[in-house]
């Protein structure tokens, strides 16, 4: 009764009506949904649409399918339901500031439709969408703070972009569709998708779409992997020129591109199974000593389940690892059931344990886990892909060296920008990759936020300095850089220092 009373006072029967149309569509049969949801798009949002539902039934019923179809393999319902956003929020928005009136009621209604089953959480984000729908500037300002939103020019004319993120159909949590819808969310005008390989063309097709419904400028890169020394590194190949979005999916049609691709393909599957063997050895081996350690009887990690869990995306480490922790802590959670009932009758010295017990288990993350378990010390005996080997096995792409990768990226399209990936390169090898590349790669990845945050950004003033040099075209300067870089090596522990002074030093008086 208290509850009820306090929804009264704080909250007018308007939220209580848009919380009502939001869960009946979270609700829904979905053949009911499907049936609707053919006739929507042939509805202008000023017409009949308005007379039938409610502004808000409309918006949240798109936002509502786009999230349900997130890995429901639905291209054609997601990019139905993105134009039907579009229409719905950005074309209907009120007041001076419709850009941003749309991407605050577009965020609140995610994070409404992810509250489902909280109803006072929903209750307090049905009433923030009321209040920025009225498109008022300072509402709509705050609800952008609130919301951790940067406000975007309504001109939109922004400098925003970002040049290396990925869908589910590789290792993210997004369908291409909602990857874009996102990006406008967050007021990014140029987005680089990549992919890891090579990428199909229903892949592209829904990616080029969805970013021509909001207006976003798309490049799709795919990384490959070129040997280099004892390693591989990484390169982010974006074929460019093309007239429009059917241009690029017709360039991926052709019988030459088509073989590249299918050799990419090859290489992906060669790593699949890698994950596969580590998911095998887990189960043998790393599993039982967690068991173990924990007291604990966590079972086998199955196979069919796991890739299930990773599909349409491409099999990683980084998969694996959240499978299992999401399969784990189920385990720890009635684990810890058990460990706080003895914690209440145990002596002084059983509670140290117990609480040393707890914050083990509280440690094994995902991170852990690769840490631990995972990675290839921890499994000496599986060949690792992303190691350099002459296996017989061996897909064929993976023997390339960088001159090699690059000769065949050059005869597929005659428009392209390469890109190097500076994860674990230092500027002595970016010297040498550029040198050997005879000036194919055209950029460097000077800031990746998954190497900051890992601490791994320590090597970039050098590459910059590098880089600037370049840039600049002063022969003096370059010749100073490289004069540094030669020094660094000498008093490097370099195995092979002797080979790369030799090489160095040519490229010093080339």
């Amino acid at each position: 009764m208290k509850e009820q009373n306090a929804s009264r006072f704080f909250f007018d029967n308007r939220d209580h009506e848009l919380l009502r149309i939001v869960n009946e569509v979270l609700g829904r049969d979905q053949a009911e949904e499907h049936a609707k949801q053919r006739f929507y798009p042939h509805f202008h949002p000023n017409g009949i649409t308005e007379m039938a539902e409610s502004k808000g039934l409309r918006i949240a019923y798109a936002v509502a399918h786009l999230l349900a179809s997130l890995r429901g393999g639905r291209v054609n319902e997601r990019l139905m339901s993105l134009r039907s956003l579009k229409e719905e929020i950005l074309d209907t928005a009120e007041g001076p500031m419709p850009n941003n009136t749309a991407r605050v009621l577009l965020e609140i209604m995610k994070e409404l439709v992810r509250a489902y089953g909280d109803h006072d959480r929903q209750l307090e984000l049905a009433r923030d969408f009321r209040s920025a729908a009225s498109g008022k500037p300072r509402v709509v300002r705050r609800m952008l703070r609130r919301y951790h939103l940067l406000e975007m020019p309504e001109a939109w004319n922004q400098i925003t972009f970002d040049d290396h993120v990925h869908d589910a159909n590789t290792k993210g949590r997004k369908s291409a569709t909602h990857l874009i819808m996102d990006a406008w969310i967050k007021g990014i005008r140029r987005l680089r998708v990549i992919y890891y390989n090579y990428i199909e063309s229903r892949f592209a097709a829904e990616l080029t779409e969805a970013a021509g419904i909001l207006g976003i400028d798309l490049r799709i890169g795919i990384e490959f992997a070129a040997r280099f020394r004892d390693r591989y590194t990484q390169l982010i190949w974006v074929p460019r020129g093309f007239a429009d979005a059917q241009a690029f999916l017709c360039f991926l049609a052709e019988p030459q591109v088509m073989e590249f691709m299918a050799d990419g393909r090859r290489v992906s599957e060669f790593k699949r199974d890698y994950v596969l063997d580590i998911l095998e050895r887990f189960n043998t081996t790393h599993r039982r000593a967690i068991n173990r350690d924990l007291g604990i009887d966590f079972p086998p990690v199955d196979r069919d389940e796991f890739l299930d869990f990773v599909n349409p995306g491409q099999a990683s480490i980084l998969h694996l690892a959240k499978f299992i922790h999401q399969g784990l802590l189920k385990t720890l959670t009635e684990k810890l059931a058990a460990l706080q009932k003895d914690y209440e009758t145990a002596d002084p010295d059983k509670r140290q344990d117990i609480e040393r017990l707890v914050e083990e288990m509280n440690a094994l993350d995902s991170d852990a886990l690769i840490k631990r378990f995972l990675c290839p010390a921890s499994n000496p005996d599986v060949p690792c892909p992303d190691i350099p080997s002459d296996r017989t096995d061996l897909p064929e792409m993976l023997r390339l060296s960088l001159r090699e990768l690059l000769q065949r990226l050059t005869h597929l399209h005659s428009g392209y920008r390469i890109t190097l990936n500076l994860s674990n390169l230092k500027s002595e090898d970016v010297l040498e990759l550029i040198y050997d590349g005879e000036g194919l790669i055209t950029r460097l990845e000077i800031y990746n936020l998954k190497d900051h945050a890992e601490g791994k950004a320590e090597h970039l003033p050098h590459i910059n300095e590098l880089q600037q040099a370049i840039n600049e075209g002063s022969a003096i300067r370059l010749k100073g850089v490289i004069r540094d870089i030669i020094e660094r090596v000498k008093a490097s522990p370099y195995p092979d220092r002797d080979d790369r002074l030799e090489k160095l030093c040519g490229i010093l008086h080339d």
